[in-house]
């Protein structure tokens, strides 16, 4: 892939790691914006609709010859754990965007940032799942590893990839896995380890951040930097801690134009850090102990602590932990998860097991979830999610702050705003089952009504603000439903029921009108600018 950037500079929008911008969920929105690195900013969701497209133009047409289309195939995107409403929302849009559930083109030209972005349109929505990573990854873990004796039946999958760590444990103890923790995880995933490599090289350098190789040739350079620290660099990094007698050291080769640009007289600093730079073959070899200190101590420091953190949260034990991802896979993070775990417990854990594949655990884990959705019995809610609304006041209940005196066909009726309506508990077993709750229209005129929803992972939250005014509760969305009143019937007899389910990866909803009894336009709207 850099290879045909460097040979075709001019056809690329070279962009990196967006993924991550979307770990970050209380700023994810319709309107968010990336830079490139080779100049302007587009529309995040449009740049990711165009990588779909991309990898669906390549199995369909490529790999698969024109013989199918698009609307032959169910489609799972798998997401992190971690990633909360709104980042799920923004890929099942772009796939709408891309195309995926519809034979149309998709998209075909980004959007300059400023003006209207277009909203896709939802076709065949049925046809599109998103999965959680390590649950799906726990699925194939499961299934395909070898465990002596019995087949676990509560294990823990610790899903480390590239951007992003993320564990699960699950029980099968009924012969169904039921979810017993709550997602938990962080974001320092395989490529952190490619980022310290890339600080120790530019110390060697004396370059911060390789400004003035960058100020060379911008896109040449990033492709070069990135094809050595992503391949060159990658298939050292994921088999570092198999021992090979002998060799206690990796020799890695740098690119050439790197080393013209820097000359063999700064390189040969390396041999002043405990290294040795060769500028006969260009390399630079590195020893063992100062590549686990310099570059894989931090990331693996953070991840034991992810991992000891989800033993914390244990109640029971636990017979088997799966490592699976790109990253997962390397015998060195297993060995330190092995200690970690043993000096935080005090006792050895030594069942830590990577399956065949680990690397695929997730990809193969899907395609088992899509054959038999209903495998996950049930998950455990991560935060608590619900709504505001208003109530006749009661000072048992109620704080007087938040009293007031209705307007609206209730004159004289003491009322209380703000009030958090909990459809789901943070903690609250989540199994197939739809959470009910029955509204009226605050003011007789309505006929559209938004309702927002908010989630908290704080406990014990009454109110949707404070006193002062501030928000006690994350705004993660809304549902826009329509309550049309052609014969003025009274407000009070104008119900709504809205049905919210929690039980997948994404948040359903649907809503129905007492007075027609038909159901309402629902739209779950995670993508809008929230205040």
């Amino acid at each position: 892939m850099y290879s045909d950037i460097k040979k075709n500079a001019n056809n690329f929008i070279y962009f990196e790691r967006i993924k991550s911008l979307l770990e970050r969920d209380k700023l994810v929105d319709y309107t968010n914006e990336v830079s490139s690195f080779t100049g302007g900013s587009y529309y995040l969701i449009e740049v990711i609709a165009f990588t779909l497209k991309h990898l669906m133009e390549k199995l369909l047409t490529d790999h698969l010859k024109g013989v199918y289309k698009s609307t032959d195939f169910d489609w799972v995107i798998t997401v992190p754990a971690i990633w909360k409403a709104r980042a799920r929302r923004m890929m099942r849009e772009a796939a709408y965007m891309a195309g995926l559930t519809s034979d149309g083109p998709g998209i075909t030209k980004f959007t300059p940032v400023g003006s209207p972005l277009p909203r896709p349109e939802e076709v065949n929505p049925e046809k599109l799942s998103l999965a959680l990573e390590p649950e799906v990854a726990a699925i194939y873990a499961q299934h395909q590893s070898e465990v002596s004796g019995m087949p676990p039946q509560r294990y823990m999958v610790v899903d480390i990839g590239g951007g992003t760590v993320d564990i699960t444990v699950h029980d099968k103890s009924n012969g169904r896995n039921s979810v017993v923790l709550p997602p938990m995880g962080n974001t320092w995933g395989g490529t952190t380890i490619n980022e310290a490599l890339s600080t120790l090289l530019e110390e060697i350098a004396k370059d911060k951040g390789f400004v003035s190789f960058f100020k060379s040739n911008p896109t040449n350079a990033k492709a070069t930097l990135n094809k050595f620290f992503y391949e060159e660099f990658e298939k050292h990094k994921k088999i570092f801690g198999d021992a090979t007698e002998g060799i206690h050291e990796v020799a890695l080769t740098l690119p050439p134009s790197f080393v013209k640009f820097y000359g063999n007289k700064k390189l040969r600093q390396a041999n002043k850090m405990n290294m040795h730079y060769d500028p006969g073959d260009n390399s630079l070899s590195i020893g063992y102990h100062l590549l686990e200190e310099k570059v894989f101590q931090l990331t693996i420091d953070k991840i034991i602590e992810c991992v000891t953190a989800a033993f914390d949260e244990l109640t029971d034990h636990i017979d088997t932990i799966y490592l699976v991802g790109g990253f997962g896979g390397c015998r060195f993070v297993s060995q330190k998860i092995e200690e970690g775990i043993a000096q935080h417990r005090g006792m050895l854990y030594d069942n830590i097991v990577c399956p065949q594949h680990s690397d695929l655990a997730v990809v193969l884990g899907a395609v088992m979830w899509k054959k038999d959705p209903n495998i996950i019995q049930s998950r455990v809610a991560d935060a608590t999610y619900g709504t505001s609304v208003t109530s006749l006041f009661d000072p048992s209940l109620h704080d007087e702050y938040y009293k007031y005196i209705h307007e609206d066909g209730n004159f004289g009726k003491q009322c209380c705003s703000d009030i958090l309506k909990v459809f789901v508990l943070k903690g609250d077993i989540i199994k197939n089952e739809v959470y009910k709750a029955t509204f009226i229209p605050g003011y007789q005129s309505y006929k559209q009504v938004n309702i927002s929803i908010y989630c908290t992972t704080d406990d014990g939250v009454q109110y949707v603000r404070d006193k002062e005014g501030k928000t006690t509760v994350h705004k993660i969305g809304k549902l826009v439903l329509d309550i049309p009143n052609p014969d003025n019937i009274p407000r009070e007899e104008r119900e709504y029921d809205v049905y919210m389910d929690f039980s997948g990866t994404e948040i359903q909803a649907r809503a129905q009108y007492s007075i027609t009894g038909e159901e309402v336009k629902t739209v779950c709207d995670f993508l809008s600018k929230h205040d």
